[in-house]
């Protein structure tokens, strides 16, 4: 297998330096009178033919290197004439530059362009990835009579808040990525941090599916960013598009990046640090299937194909199905306890770990978009060195065990500071020690109500709050002899801005303070896990899991009590702040502690047994 992949990576490195020159380079003119400009490639012995048109912001010439749908330098194979435009305002097109560009109309202008030349036959389709899929949305929403058929990829048309404030926190190395490409949204998004009226215009103005009058192949990964928001938007127009279309909405979704910062991409072999051959290209292969049918008339049989086909990561296999959306029908918990856990049955205790801004947990891979990070699965086995994570884990699966749609972390949460964030991982523990990253989240505690500024509530360190992370949308199967496994912490940097837990402004300068947080998971306050899936079935030995230990009465005034399955040995007691207050041996198995000399407030016990030593918090009052 490896030789294979550097044959190919060979392979793609050689044809770097190819050049095709374009059949026609021309001046397409908009109804403004200003022109963009475009390559276009046209077969030998193609006289008059189907169009695909390609709308970029990332510089028409690098298509010359390698065509789209796998003909890369062999033009002469295609039986489509591909139409390459450059953005208004961008690269060749830099001279019909505007204030407030409409770019759908752009769109609906160069197809009227296109229809009128003596090489097209009127049959147009649209194609391209992210940016260049989010402008064929805005495309049709002008409905041109001659735009017949869609293949957006990694790409949806709604821009909300939490487009870039992903659960309240900002996706800071996205943004950075897309001003360097040109976009210049950071004064605009940094200008809006809670969620308001303009990002809720925006959300509605993007958000309409029920303009949609064209079949659509919508082609997602699951290691993409917007592989959720993919998913609610194909259910919109399977619901919403105009009913002679709503039946001709496909998605495919794949084991695949959003591409754009490394060698990984839609369709490629290698992701990050795993290899999907069986699912190489087939982003290409369906798509030329579809643009065979609605541009060339070609009896392939494409209507009978399944409305979605979506992969299913771990297994490795392909999965079907013709319903609106990808079906969910039941769910199982999972639960965070004591010695780094996790199980079906609850505990009595909490863990607790250190957040510090000025030593954040790094980000390992995951659904970047920044060159300066990796994209992809990458083992994330690095965290568990950091003593500013916790992770949970069951023993060994006895089978395997699939889930479908997007997990939920509702987690108990006390805090010593005014704010702090929870940043999520959630991996796949393989035999040989790897910790491979399947999703992750993150969720600003200052925003636990919501984003709106009326709904900015911060942290009583006294409190414990109820906190409920969402991870994306997944297909995952973990093998039998593999563990599911969860790493926590307060921060994933550089991906997601890193909270100063100041509790002042956010995204300006300041002090930061370390924050102190405590997981509580027991019968009162539990921390879990919940998967959705199509038949949740969950096999493993929980024999090992679960030591039964207890402390109480919590809070106190006087005195606490300690359960435990073992004899304790020794506590402690430790403030805020770290320092020790209290060191002793128990006497005599007399497990009583005296906290009447304590002052009001939160505090960590540390208990030290025969087999473990273990970290709960109590309160004083």
């Amino acid at each position: 297998m490896k030789k294979v992949i550097v044959f190919i990576l060979l392979i793609n490195f050689f044809q770097s330096f190819a050049s095709l020159t374009p059949t026609l380079e021309v001046s397409i003119p908009m109804r403004d009178n200003k022109n963009l400009s475009a390559d276009i490639y046209i077969p030998s012995g193609v006289s008059s033919g189907p169009v695909i048109l390609i709308q970029t912001p990332y510089n028409k010439t690098n298509f010359r290197n390698s065509l789209p749908l796998g003909y890369k330098q062999n033009l002469n194979s295609s039986p489509y004439i591909f139409v390459i435009v450059d953005w208004r305002g961008f690269y060749a097109s830099i001279g019909a530059t505007v204030a407030q560009p409409e770019r759908g109309k752009d769109g609906y202008d160069v197809i009227e362009w296109i229809k009128n030349q003596t090489w097209s036959n009127g049959k147009i389709g649209t194609w391209g990835p992210s940016a260049l899929g989010q402008i064929q949305y805005l495309t049709m929403k002008e409905q041109h009579p001659n735009h017949i058929c869609a293949v957006p990829l990694v790409a949806q048309p709604q821009t909300s808040y939490e487009t870039y404030y992903y659960g309240g926190v900002l996706e800071k190395s996205r943004l950075e990525q897309l001003d360097a490409l040109g976009y210049g949204l950071s004064g605009t998004v940094l200008a809006n941090p809670y969620d308001n009226y303009a990002w809720q215009y925006s959300a509605n103005s993007t958000w309409y599916p029920q303009l949609i009058k064209i079949p659509t192949l919508q082609i997602g990964g699951w290691y993409d960013h917007t592989v959720t928001p993919m998913i609610n938007w194909y259910e919109a127009t399977r619901n919403s598009a105009a009913q002679s279309v709503q039946n001709k909405q496909w998605l495919l979704i794949g084991p695949w990046v959003h591409g754009g910062t490394g060698i990984a991409n839609v369709g490629s072999i290698i992701q990050g640090e795993l290899t999907y051959p069986d699912a190489a290209y087939k982003s290409d292969s369906m798509a030329l299937d579809f643009f065979d049918f609605y541009l060339r008339g070609i009896s392939n049989n494409w209507e009978s194909t399944s409305k979605i086909t979506y992969y299913q990561l771990g297994e490795n296999r392909w999965d079907y199905s013709n319903a609106i959306t990808i079906p969910l029908l039941s769910s199982i918990d999972l639960y965070l306890n004591k010695n780094k856990v996790l199980s079906t049955n609850n505990s009595i205790d909490s863990t607790t770990f250190i957040s510090d801004p000025k030593n954040p947990t790094p980000t390992i891979g995951g659904p970047t978009l920044s060159s300066k990070l990796d994209q992809g699965p990458y083992d994330q086995i690095l965290l568990d060195s950091r003593k500013d994570v916790v992770s949970f884990e069951t023993s060994e699966l006895l089978s395997d065990f699939s889930i479908v749609g997007e997990t939920k972390i509702n987690l108990s949460i006390q805090c010593n500071q005014l704010d702090a964030d929870i940043a999520i991982r959630l991996v796949d523990v393989y035999p040989d020690g790897r910790n491979m990253l399947i999703t992750d989240g993150i969720q600003r505690l200052r925003f636990k109500n919501g984003y709106l500024k009326t709904q900015e509530s911060f942290l009583n360190p006294n409190q414990i709050y109820p906190i409920e992370i969402s991870l994306p949308f997944t297909n995952y199967t973990w093998k039998s002899g593999h563990k599911i496994k969860v790493f926590i912490c307060g921060n994933n940097a550089g991906r997601w801005d890193v909270n100063l837990q100041n509790g002042q402004s956010m995204y300006t300068a300041g002090d930061t303070n370390s924050a102190i947080i405590s997981i509580h998971h027991s019968l009162n306050n539990p921390s879990k896990i919940s998967f959705f899936g199509q038949n949740l079935v969950l096999k493993v030995d929980d024999s090992k899991s679960i030591s039964k230990f207890k402390v109480y009465p919590n809070p106190s005034n006087t005195y606490l009590e300690v359960e435990d399955e073992y004899e304790v040995i020794k506590y402690q007691i430790i403030d805020l702040k770290g320092e020790i207050l209290k060191s002793q041996n128990f006497e005599n198995n007399l497990n009583h502690i005296d906290v009447s000399t304590l002052e009001k407030g939160l505090y960590f016990l540390k208990i030290e047994t025969l087999n473990e030593q273990i970290t709960t918090s109590f309160i004083k009052n």
